[in-house]
């Protein structure tokens, strides 16, 4: 039979690991790095075209990000890629906020780019529908095209349904 010293070293070794696993920060993905071309319907590489990378981790957070960036002289943008250090208690009270949204909930990170150039928009659209990255890979490559028409929300790949 365990000493009831050993027992209380035992909760207390419990209780301290419970503690941490709800104040420890946890990293986490909110979106990739993200290489953009931006181009018009001929092909020819557009500078000085907004860029905009809009993010959001629904399981750690609970509003989404934009990061405007403009094309370099080739067309080009770069964005870094971006992190969440959220604890455990956290993301189980967005997680748990979440599920409040029904058919409508969202959960894990998610991300697009869109161009924009006066009244034309360019978006990433993959398979018809407009892409969304949602955790992996860990890097993007995108070319966009001002003034295509795709649809006007982001859908998931049928191979990455929730």
């Amino acid at each position: 039979m365990p000493k009831p010293r050993q027992i209380s070293s035992h909760l207390f070794y419990g209780f301290c690991a419970i503690v941490l696993i709800f104040i420890c920060p946890i990293p986490s993905a909110r979106a990739p790095v993200w290489d953009v071309t931006v181009m018009d319907q001929a092909g020819n590489p557009l500078p000085n075209v907004l860029v905009r990378e809009s993010y959001q981790n629904y399981s750690a957070e609970t509003i989404g990000h934009e990061e405007d960036r403009y094309t370099d002289a080739q067309g080009d943008v770069h964005f870094a890629a971006k992190r969440i250090y959220a604890p455990f208690r956290i993301r189980l009270a967005v997680t748990a906020f979440s599920v409040l949204g029904g058919a409508h909930a969202s959960f894990g990170p998610h991300s697009y780019v869109t161009a924009f150039s006066g009244a034309n928009t360019g978006d990433d659209a993959r398979g018809g529908h407009l892409y969304a990255w949602e955790g992996s890979p860990t890097h993007e490559t995108s070319r966009l095209v001002l003034g295509s028409s795709v649809p006007t929300q982001p859908q998931i790949p049928a191979n990455r349904a929730r």
